[in-house]
């Protein structure tokens, strides 16, 4: 119901805004100094560098300089640049000089002091990364784990223990060094606890896991003291995790363990092993060993043990095979779920809820037909989770609040799995939401509300008088703190204000589908006068997402000069017009009159310009706003499209047929022609209406960090668009044009969008009721007329569409994955404006390196795997003084295909020049996420290249490049790639015809297209 605010106007921690060649030379002069005050400044300031300018240009030289002062300064510095390099790890693979960087760092490795080498050992520990098979490395820690001095001898652990997980050959050389110092007598007991951790890493060929398991396993009898028992059960988990063929093995080990020794550590120990195994792979568990778990937790009385072993049970079972062995009611499982669901430790009748939980949703998903035992268990369960809920509750205090909130995402799960029972739960919680407890405990039964009013609102309308009761207290008792300047007061009424956006959501998803009363608008505006202005922003927000604009035009009316900043006055202005413009089209519901509905479309297209209008004063250089402003443009032109469609129709009798309507039709051989004005004016409707469908495919293909809801919700647009395309033109075209499309497979896919969420799930319904009404006009006449009763078929069609309320999507307002990508291209010209200078007969190589830079949350939604970069040559002409740009056939278009590697990418072109003149450069990136799914989300840069021609060599060159492109691939241009999750549109795109040309060999192949 809630989600974090995302915040794009970053301070960069108070450093002034300067280039990527200002900030380091001044980091450079800070490292020079002579007081070390401020090289340690300097020093500490460099992952933040490399975080802004993440290119290896830069990269490569500060770590050189680095390793510089590393070489020649004082072990506390030594200290912040091992720190600086650990904190940078992602970054180290740019570093271009990798050997004059090791030759600097390692020259540290001959002093005499000891701390000085161990810090050297942690710091090419930290860079194992890009120095895996560094033999002087090897060396240096093999020489330096025989050490008399302590300190070094721990930092070649760790670099050792580094070193291993990298390197393959390291690992097969260190491990008999390993077991030795491990089984000597020599060792001190807390350094073989060191050493053990580094044997999970020899998992680099199947000899030597072998090896270093029977060392293990034969290290456990003899050091059967509780931390080696520990550590070595722990690494030889991590070893299995990584090999997977030893899982049965170490499941094996661990459950003996659990079972024969008494003491509790190594016991919880074994459990948590066990977890981590169920992730990795728990069809690889022996048979039996649940039932072993389960043993395990009946037979003893410490919480701990019962509660790992029910975590590790919660884990198995998300796994459809373990929930389809154990659904038997009589299963071990169960019958230790059912009778450890009504314990007094709420923690561990809140797991035993979770087991259960999971079994039944997987019975709901694979039984479409449940038998009796099923249903009874499935509400049994219900019954029980409403008792630990009222148990919960009643306790009247915050100490289980991690609990309530598991136990209401089980019933929002039993909720989704079924909605029948989506009525056992909003009575319970409404019921207690109005009862005398904490504030903290409503957030939760809101948000569970809320969760269960998307799957089924209308369970929420019988709650409708206790939320407006609610809220009334609310409001009142807020009217009353007004006066108190008490400090418990003040710190409740972010709670009290939160409580408040969440009633007043439920009581939107309440009436989604039905009027409203003026009692329950007096509620509300009561609330939004007692509130403050953020709380009512949040409010018509809400109000917005679920199709209230007649509400949200009412709290809007007023807040545009509450705010102080011109960016939020134009912002709140661009939200205050949409509601009028959508509270407009309200008016049009049960009205028959054309001119009503033209006038009201026509206020609402008023209105939506001086939105556009406003999104352009309200963006930023931080916050561009340019996914809402062309969200915002397209429902103008959508309201336009449906606008000039009832001027169409009205056509039909203010311009009849004239009388050489026939004539004109025989003549262009179009038997629709005969209707005279009203078929161009259909057919100009329908192409209007497909350019707008496309427009809101290009949009989604923008929308890369829109959550699935923005996403179904840019659909189900562009389908209105395609849906009344196909429609005019199942009536103004002739039944054997080509142009008409196939309406079985349009209708098809229009029904494949299965609407779960609220917010889409009434413009989802708007498109059914159109489908079925261009149907029934379909199945009514054989011959193609063009009469009155299309004419009114087509304005119900509009009617509908434009009465459905329109529900801004999240995205709109919130963003909550941001991912961006930040390129540099090479060469670029010395002055900005300037060109690029290319010599006649050479050629121009363009090196593009890029970032994938991520906000919060990254990969929430989806994940970039690869990255397309395309390169286009436009050359120029000048005719008459005037720039222009000659056609497509002399573009040049190349592009490749990389994956980044640490959100870093970097690729190269070779461009050749026809002739000589003016060429624009253009560079793009598009991303490919882990479906295969095409997304541009990145800024054009372009540049100019001046190529200087010769006298005479025009034509030769004009020969060569004809002779270099005999050879063709046809290939698809990534711009008519697929758009991802998208439903095809009605017409379908010519694809265009490329030519490949492979510029080198070492590189993916390069498609080039003239």
């Amino acid at each position: 119901m809630s989600a974090v605010r995302s915040n794009s106007f970053e301070s960069g921690l108070g450093e002034p805004e300067q280039d990527a060649n200002s900030a380091l030379t001044d980091l450079d002069k800070s490292l020079r100094s002579g007081k070390i005050g401020e090289q340690s400044e300097a020093i500490v300031r460099f992952p933040r560098l490399f975080e802004k300018y993440p290119f290896p240009i830069l990269i490569n030289s500060s770590f050189l300089k680095l390793a510089d002062v590393f070489r020649t300064g004082t072990n506390f510095l030594r200290i912040w640049i091992l720190r600086v390099f650990e904190q940078s790890e992602k970054h180290l693979d740019k570093i271009l000089n990798v050997d004059e960087f090791v030759r600097r760092v390692y020259s540290v490795m001959h002093s005499n002091d000891p701390v000085a080498r161990a810090l050297t050992l942690r710091t090419l520990g930290a860079c194992a990364g890009i120095i895996p098979e560094r033999q002087q490395v090897h060396h240096s820690i093999h020489r330096s784990l025989d050490s008399n001095d302590a300190v070094e001898v721990e930092a070649a652990i760790k670099a050792a223990e580094q070193f291993a997980a990298k390197s393959k050959t390291f690992a097969i050389s260190m491990c008999n060094k390993i077991s030795d110092m491990i089984q000597g007598q020599v060792t001190p007991a807390y350094m073989k606890l060191q050493l053990i951790p580094i044997l999970q890493h020899m998992h680099h060929d199947t000899s030597t896991a072998i090896l270093v398991r029977k060392l293990c396993t034969d290290l456990l009898p003899k050091y059967p003291s509780k931390e080696f028992v520990i550590v070595t059960l722990k690494s030889l988990t991590q070893l299995s995790a990584a090999t997977l063929v030893d899982i049965p093995e170490q499941v094996s080990l661990l459950l003996y363990y659990l079972r024969s020794d008494p003491r509790w550590p190594v016991k919880a120990q074994s459990l948590t092993n066990l977890k981590q195994l169920a992730r990795e792979g728990s069809h690889l568990w022996p048979s039996g060993s649940i039932e072993d778990i389960v043993d395990v937790a009946l037979s003893t009385e410490t919480v701990l043990v019962q509660s790992l072993s029910l975590s590790v049970i919660l884990v198995l079972v998300q796994s459809p095979i373990t929930c389809h062995l154990y659904r038997d009611t009589n299963s071990p499982v169960r019958k230790l779920c059912e009778k450890w669901v009504f314990s007094q430790n709420i923690a561990i009748a809140t797991q035993a809820v979770q087991i259960l939980t999971k079994i039944a949703c997987y019975c709901y998903k694979e039984d479409n037909n449940m038998n009796i035992n099923d249903t009874n268990h499935a509400k049994q369960l219900i019954g029980q989770i409403e008792t630990l809920i009222q148990i919960i509750i009643s306790k009247k205090d915050n100490e289980d609040l991690h609990q309530l909130k598991l136990v209401l995402h089980c019933a929002v799960a039993l909720c989704s799995a079924s909605p029948d029972n989506c009525i056992h739960f909003t009575d319970l919680l409404g019921f207690n939401l109005t009862t005398d407890c904490s504030n903290e405990t409503r957030i939760l039964l809101c948000e569970a509300l809320g969760a269960i009013g998307s799957i089924q609102p209308d369970k929420l309308l019988n709650l409708l008088p206790d939320f407006c009761l609610k809220l009334s207290e609310l409001s009142s008792q807020n009217n009353n703190s007004n006066n108190s300047t008490t400090a418990t007061i003040k710190a409740d009424d972010d709670t009290i204000n939160k409580i408040k956006v969440m009633l007043c959501t439920l009581v939107f998803q309440a009436i989604s589908e039905y009027e409203w009363d003026i009692k329950t608008i007096d509620i509300l505006m009561n609330v939004v006068a007692s509130s403050n202005q953020w709380v009512n922003y949040r409010i018509a927000r809400a109000a917005t997402r679920y199709g209230h604009n007649n509400i949200a035009d009412m709290v809007f009316s007023n807040m545009p000069l509450q705010v102080s900043s011109e960016y939020l006055y134009f912002w709140l202005m661009c939200l205050k017009e949409i509601s009028k413009g959508e509270a407009r089209l309200l008016n049009i519901k049960g009205s028959t009159n054309r001119s009503q509905l033209a006038n009201n479309l026509v206020e609402a297209i008023k209105h939506y310009s001086k939105a556009t209008t406003a999104l352009k004063a309200a963006s930023s250089p931080t916050q561009t706003l340019q996914f809402q402003y062309e969200y915002t443009k397209l429902r103008t032109e959508f309201l336009d499209c449906l606008l000039q469609l009832i001027y169409a129709c009205n056509s039909l009798c203010t311009a009849p047929p004239p009388a050489i309507a026939g004539s004109t039709a025989q003549t262009s051989r179009d038997d629709m022609q005969r209707f005279g004005h009203i078929t161009q004016q259909l057919r100009a409707s329908a192409k209007e209406f497909h350019s707008c469908g496309e427009f809101y495919a290009k949009l989604y293909q923008t929308a890369f960090d829109a959550d699935p809801n923005t996403l179904e919700n840019i659909q189900i647009l562009q389908q209105m668009c395609t849906i009344m395309a196909v429609s005019i033109e199942r009536i103004c075209h002739p039944s054997n044009s080509t142009s008409v499309t196939d309406d079985a497979a349009l209708f098809a896919n229009c029904n494949s969008i299965n609407s779960q969420s609220l917010e889409t799930r009434l413009m989802s319904t708007a498109c059914e009721k159109v489908i079925k009404i261009s149907k029934e006009l379909a199945a009514e006449t054989e011959m193609k007329t063009i009469a009155h009763k299309h004419a009114d078929s087509l304005i119900n069609q509009v009617t509908i569409l434009a009465n459905t309320s329109l529900c801004i999507p999240r995205y709109f307002y919130q963003v909550l994955q941001s991912t961006t990508v930040k390129l540099s291209i090479t060469p670029q010209p010395r002055v900005l404006g300037e060109s690029v200078s290319v010599p006649h007969g050479s050629q121009l190589a363009v090196k593009v390196e890029g970032v994938v830079q991520h906000g919060g949350k990254p990969g929430l939604f989806r994940s970039v795997k690869e990255v397309i970069v395309t390169v286009t040559s436009v050359p120029q002409t000048r005719i008459n003084h005037d720039l222009q740009v000659p056609n497509d056939n002399n573009c040049l278009t190349l592009t490749q295909t990389v994956t980044p590697h640490r959100d870093f990418f970097t690729t190269q072109f070779l461009l050749a020049f026809a002739q000589g003149g003016q060429y624009v450069l253009s560079i793009d990136a598009c991303l490919v996420d882990s479906s295969g799914c095409v997304w541009r989300v990145s800024q054009k840069t372009t540049f100019a290249v001046k190529v200087y021609e010769e006298p005479g060599a025009k034509q030769n060159q004009v020969q060569q490049t004809s002779s270099a492109s005999t050879s063709s691939t046809t290939t698809i241009n990534p711009t008519q790639l697929p758009i991802p999750n998208q439903i095809p549109l009605a017409t379908s795109s010519t694809q265009l015809i490329t030519n490949t040309l492979n510029v080198n060999p070492a590189q993916s192949n390069i498609n080039v297209r003239r």
